[in-house]
Parts: structure tokens; C-alpha cells; sequence
């Protein structure tokens, strides 16, 4: 159905939903096309015959195996989504992977979903799982999985031709729908053609005409038979059959892709070829595929669970244990600071994991480990709170996700008088960082052990993980996910992180005022668990010091002036009398985040530094000289790191992209959010700014 477009700064706002006539049927009507959403005879039928039956997706899942891709234009009520969903859970190979991407412009509210949900019972339990998932109005990429159906829905809330060239391949089956050409021309353009071809032609092959009934086929389906459209997709590299249309309708078109139009222009000719590198998109035997993921962080635990959920067979590995380094604090704070200003791939990344990151925690963990008690960031000082209003001047997001409290709002929401007001997140909350990777962990597919690993190298077509105790281990696919000690596995390898010190200081329940909401200031501090608030952290760059200090505790204590008038009276009583700080202060804890210069995660394939160098060398004496070359990278060598102090929400996405990649599916995020995290993107940066050469390149590589 119809489409909305983001805004041009790549902001994500508030969108609207459609404007809907219910029929005396019970079906909808989008007044803005005086057009129904399915057939007036049997929308469910309709849909079956129109996008199964003539992509053969019943007879290709069965064989199938590794990730299967379709992408719709028009989301609508979900039908087809579900009904693709029921006919995988009957036909599928049990180790096949559904990868639903959609785009909708105007997304149905729940309650318009619930009203069309009734007209098909036997869906019924289908339509619960997505209304338990269905993201907030609010443009760009939401992720939702159901991992235990093996079914993943990439939702697109754009215009589709805003849309589209955000995506990435490969697209196995398209479902063309929307609303008719002669009700919805802006939608049936030439673009849409172009990146139908595109993403159909995502390097994974093409068969001879005569083989087109081949399964890896990329096939297409619309409702539609008329002229514009035949011609688009002629044009697009399909080969393009008229069959008999559904109930009153005459006819419908059935294609599948054969380039008949010469070969597409690689992704790598592009002002950034550096972004690009060669992928392998036929469908994989993931059933067969084995990884080895070293670091068993929340970045290590997420990438192993994303792939243990997607049939490989997963080792994960760590010197300490599970969540022995920063990922294992009591508490954590699961927030994002959102921009106003043009750091938009920066918020559309954190809002994108945000929303990823909830559905993880409420999927995975108890009651006693995630407490979606809301998050409170306060506007502690007169630039916080300047910050806030002109974020809340600029952009408009549903309050279920983030509103504005005034000073009494916000004492009322977090049970004790406030300083100030703020934003409140009211999805959000804390998590147990170690239970939640604990919690990962827990799958048929994943092996736990306690090792150090010396030495990765790679020998003929796998690699080969070297343990200190002198065995040796091998995997098709090696994740390195060793926060700030990643640059001693790959030290031949560009990864400008840093290391920053943080402190928490543990409060007894006791002797503190109520608090039942997460507070963010210039530290955070969630409700009490187990008899104790955790409060934190410090921020110590160039510190490696890994003991309780003093002085660091009292730094956490003086902000808790932040907070409200008790609680700074708590922290000028704690400062100054050492009996009231024996009986506050109980405990602590030290722990070192990885960061990087953007404050974006690095996720994704170790690059070939020297090669790059060779590949992308013109662009040091001239910048405008861009080689067309993709970026060199070594096959099946992937990292995870960089998540700073935002770990339980940068994480889930992060390990979702990896494994899409990894298995050759299509990616949950944007293009240019995928881009923003590439591990290639300072490499480049700094070879142009430093203008060094070849020579010099082995100082970038170690950090000089």
C-alpha cells in the first residue's frame, strides 16, 4: 500500500497514518486512493494466488536452504507479510530463514491493525505476534524477529522511492503491491524499476533463459497488468508473462529476472567505493557454516546468539568468562540521547538499535532482569535543558516513545521531587548487562569455553583460531569482539578505539529517597535492586587503573545533586560526613569501555590494510581521485566493537547486521546506517588527512 518520506536531513519524525473508510464487510478503504487495501471476493485468496502461487515460494521453500529474501512495496494490514508466514511455517526447510522487508508511507495505527487483523481468524495467532512487535509511527528501519519461526520482518516506514535506494539485496521474491497505477502514479515511476533491477542483481548469478524455473531465481508478482508497469520491469531485466488475474481480474503479471538489459554497474563505482566490498549473496547452507566468535561481551553474546538463531554452529571464547569486563555491571541504563542538529545517521542508528534492542531484553530476559520502568533525562543544567527544547522544537516523535515532563511531571514519574524536568522515555529502562549476556548464551548452538586465544590466521578455505593451551580450532566465519583488546588479535589492523575508565559507586537502598524510574543526569542511576542503587560512571580516558578509587566515588556522589533537592542534600551530607558515607556507600565497580571517534560501534569485515592502502593510495595526493575499486577485506574475518557506554542498546542491531551478512541475507538497516558502522571508514579518513605514505601506513595501523 502507500509510502512517507523521511525528512531531507535524514531526521526521523512522526508519521501519519492513513486515512480509512470501513466498509459494511469490515474491509478498509484508504480515502487518499479510493481504493480497497485486498479484493472485495477474498483479500487472503487474492493474495496467496497473486504472490505465492506466482513466485512458486511453497515449492522453492522446501528446498531452501539459508536466508530467503522477499521485499514488498506496501505493507498495508500486514497480509501479506502473515500469510507468507503461515505458508513458510507449513513448506520451509527447517533450515531455511524468512527475511520479510516492506515499505509503508502510512502506517496503520495498532488499533486501525486490530480492525483489519478480525477479518481473518485464522491468522489470528500471527497477527498477535506482529501487534506485540509493531513499531512506533516514526520514519526509517525497524527490525522485528520471531527467531524461534525462523521469520524476520525488515519494516520500512518511508516513501518508497526514498526508500529503496536504502536497501540492500539480495531480494529472492518481490511482492509489487500497492495501490493501482491509475490511483498511486507518484509510486509506479522509472526509479522504481531501476532499484528493482538493482536489488535483484545483487551478485548472486543468473541462470540461462531456459532455466528460469531454477529456485535461486529472483521472481517477481504484482496484481497489476498495465502497460506502465510491463514495460518498467521489461526494462528492469525481467522477463515478464501476462496470466490470469484473481476473481474478477483479468489478468496480473508473473516475471522473473534474466538481465536481459546488460550487466549492472557494480556498487563499488560510486563516490565511495571504499564502503563497498565484494559479498557472496547466493544462498548459503548455514545448517553447515560454523563460527568461532572471540569475546564473550555484549557484543561477543548478542553476534553469537543472532548467529546461533540463523543455524550455525557457534564457539564462543573467553579468557575471563561470560560478562567478566564492562558488560558485566548490575545495572545499566537502556537510553539514547537522540540530536536535533545534522547528526542524523548518528540518531537514526541509536533509534534503529533502541527499538531493537527493547524487543531483545523483552524476548529474553525476566522481570527481575529487565525493568521497562521508563528513563528520565533530566535537564540538569541550563545547556541540557536549552538542548532538549531545541530537539523537541525540531523534530516530533510519538510520546510512547519520548515526551517532555515538566519539573512536577517528572517528580511525580520518578516518585521524589526533581530539579528539573526532561524527556521521558517511556518504553526504556535498566537491564542486568550480565544476566542479559548469560541469557544469550543459552542456546543449542552456542559452546562456551574458557580459552585465551593467541593467534587468527586463515589456511586455505576456513580459519584457524590458535589457543595459548595449543589447541587449534577452525571456523568458516571468526568475529572478533574483544572490546579494547582487539588491536592484540589484529594488530596489523586499522582500529582507532580507545579506552575509557568507568566507575560505578554502589548506594544502599536504605539510607536513600524513593526513586522508580531510571534518572540521567550528568551520570544515571536506576531504582533499587537487590537492596542497593548503582550509580556511575565515571569518565576516565587514558586510565587504566583497575582498582576502587576514592576520589572517583565522591565524583559519583557529587551528581547526585542532579537529581532533585534530596537528593543533593544526600550528596553535600556524603561529601562532607564520613559516618553518612560509610552507611550510603557500599561498594563498586571498575570497568573499560571501548569507544571510537565518532562514538558509532565498529561492526563488520576486517579490512586488508595494506591493500587498501594500494587500492585507495591516488586519493592521498588528491582526494577527488577515486579509484573504482571495492574495498579488500578478508573473507569471513568480521569485528564487533566500539559500543562505548551504550552496549545493551548498540549491540542487538550490531549483531543482527553481522549475521545477515555472514548467512547472505539482506540487511535490517539502512544503507547509509550500515556505511556509518563499516569498520573501512576511518581507515581512509585518516590516510587522506595525514597524507602518508605506504610506508607510514603500519603507524595509522598501530595507533601513531
Amino acid at each position: 500500500m502507500p509510502q512517507a518520506p523521511t525528512t531531507s536531513s535524514g531526521q526521523t519524525t512522526l508519521l501519519e497514518h492513513p486515512d480509512l473508510t470501513w466498509r459494511d464487510d469490515g474491509q478498509p478503504v484508504a480515502n487518499d486512493f479510493d481504493d480497497p487495501y485486498f479484493s472485495v471476493e477474498n483479500g487472503l485468496e487474492e493474495s496467496r494466488y497473486v504472490f505465492l502461487h506466482n513466485n512458486g515460494l511453497p515449492q522453492r521453500w522446501q528446498q531452501w536452504q539459508g536466508p530467503f529474501c522477499i521485499t514488498e512495496t506496501g505493507f498495508g494490514t500486514g497480509l501479506n507479510f502473515l500469510m507468507a508466514w503461515q505458508s513458510f511455517r507449513q513448506n520451509a526447510h527447517p533450515d531455511c530463514w524468512l527475511h520479510f522487508t516492506s515499505i509503508e508511507k502510512f502506517p496503520m495505527s495498532l488499533t486501525q491493525l486490530q480492525q483489519a487483523a478480525a477479518l481473518w481468524p485464522e491468522l489470528a495467532d500471527l497477527y498477535d505476534k506482529l501487534l506485540q512487535q509493531y513499531p512506533q509511527p516514526t520514519a526509517g528501519f525497524h527490525s522485528l524477529c520471531w527467531p524461534e519461526e525462523r521469520v524476520q520482518l525488515t519494516l520500512v516506514l518511508a516513501d518508497v522511492h526514498d526508500a529503496l535506494p536504502q536497501l540492500h539485496g539480495p531480494v529472492h521474491a518481490w511482492f509489487l503491491d500497492g495501490f493501482a497505477p491509475s490511483r498511486n502514479p507518484d509510486m509506479w515511476q522509472q526509479p522504481l524499476f531501476d532499484h528493482i533491477r538493482r536489488l535483484s542483481n545483487h551478485g548472486q548469478g543468473f541462470l540461462d533463459q531456459d532455466e528460469h524455473t531454477e529456485t535461486h531465481q529472483t521472481t517477481l508478482a504484482t496484481f497489476t497488468a498495465a502497460g506502465i508497469v510491463r514495460r518498467g520491469l521489461k526494462g528492469a531485466g525481467f522477463k515478464v508473462s501476462k496470466v490470469p488475474g484473481y476473481g474478477r481480474k483479468r489478468e496480473m503479471l508473473s516475471a522473473y529476472y534474466h538481465r536481459t538489459t546488460g550487466p549492472e554497474r557494480p556498487a563499488h563505482f560510486s563516490k565511495t567505493p571504499w564502503l563497498h566490498w565484494q559479498r557472496s549473496t547466493s544462498a548459503a547452507n548455514t545448517h553447515s557454516q560454523t563460527a568461532i566468535v572471540i569475546g564473550a561481551g555484549l557484543a561477543g553474546c548478542t553476534t553469537a546468539r543472532a548467529l546461533a538463531e540463523r543455524g550455525l554452529q557457534v564457539q564462543l571464547l573467553d579468557k575471563d568468562g561470560i560478562a567478566e569486563g564492562a558488560s558485566g555491571n548490575p545495572q545499566g541504563g537502556v537510553y539514547i540521547k537522540l540530536a536535533a542538529n545534522d547528526q542524523a545517521t548518528h540518531t537514526d542508528f541509536y533509534l534503529a538499535a533502541y527499538q531493537t534492542s527493547l524487543k531483545w531484553m523483552s524476548r529474553l530476559l525476566s522481570s527481575d532482569e529487565w525493568r521497562p520502568c521508563g528513563v528520565l533525562q533530566l535537564g540538569w543544567s541550563e545547556k541540557e535543558a536549552s538542548r532538549q527544547c531545541n530537539f523537541l522544537n525540531k523534530v516530533s516523535y510519538p510520546d510512547s516513545l519520548i515526551k517532555p515532563l515538566t519539573q512536577q511531571q517528572a517528580s511525580a514519574q520518578a516518585d521524589c521531587e526533581m530539579a528539573a524536568g526532561g524527556l521521558f522515555f517511556e518504553q526504556a529502562g535498566w537491564a542486568s548487562p550480565a544476566a542479559f549476556c548469560k541469557a544469550l548464551v543459552q542456546h543449542p548452538n552456542i559452546h562456551f569455553q574458557t580459552a585465551t586465544v593467541s593467534q587468527i590466521v586463515r589456511e586455505e578455505s576456513q580459519w584457524q583460531v590458535q589457543l595459548n593451551d595449543g589447541r587449534t580450532l577452525n571456523a568458516d566465519h571468526v568475529v572478533v569482539a574483544t572490546a579494547n583488546s582487539t588491536r592484540s588479535l589484529l594488530p596489523n589492523n586499522h582500529l582507532p578505539t580507545k579506552s575509557i575508565r568507568g566507575q560505578l559507586s554502589y548506594l544502599s537502598a536504605e539510607h536513600t529517597p524513593a526513586l522508580n524510574t531510571v534518572l540521567c543526569g550528568r551520570s544515571y542511576m536506576a531504582p533499587p535492586h537487590n537492596q542497593r542503587l548503582v550509580l556511575g560512571a565515571t569518565y576516565n580516558l587514558n586510565d587504566d587503573e583497575q582498582q576502587l578509587r576514592d576520589a572517583d566515588h565522591s565524583t559519583n556522589l557529587g551528581y547526585l545533586a542532579d537529581f532533585g533537592p534530596a537528593w543533593k542534600t544526600l550528596s553535600e551530607a556524603a561529601l562532607k560526613d564520613p559516618e553518612v558515607r560509610n552507611k550510603l556507600l557500599i561498594g563498586g565497580r571498575v570497568g573499560f569501555r571501548c569507544t571510537t571517534p565518532d562514538y558509532l560501534p565498529i561492526a563488520g569485515p576486517v579490512v586488508m590494510d595494506q591493500s587498501f592502502f594500494d587500492s585507495y593510495q591516488p586519493m592521498v595526493k588528491n582526494a577527488k581521485t577515486v579509484p573504482p575499486q571495492p574495498a579488500p577485506v578478508h573473507t569471513g574475518l568480521w569485528v564487533n566493537l566500539g559500543h562505548g557506554s551504550r552496549g545493551l542498546c548498540s549491540a542487538p542491531l550490531c549483531a543482527e547486521v553481522l549475521a545477515a551478512e555472514i548467512t547472505g541475507s539482506s540487511l535490517p538497516v539502512s544503507k547509509t546506517v550500515r556505511e556509518a558502522i563499516l569498520p573501512s571508514r576511518f581507515l581512509l579518513r585518516d590516510m587522506v588527512r595525514r597524507k602518508v605514505s605506504r610506508d607510514e601506513l603500519s603507524d595509522i595501523v598501530s595507533g601513531g
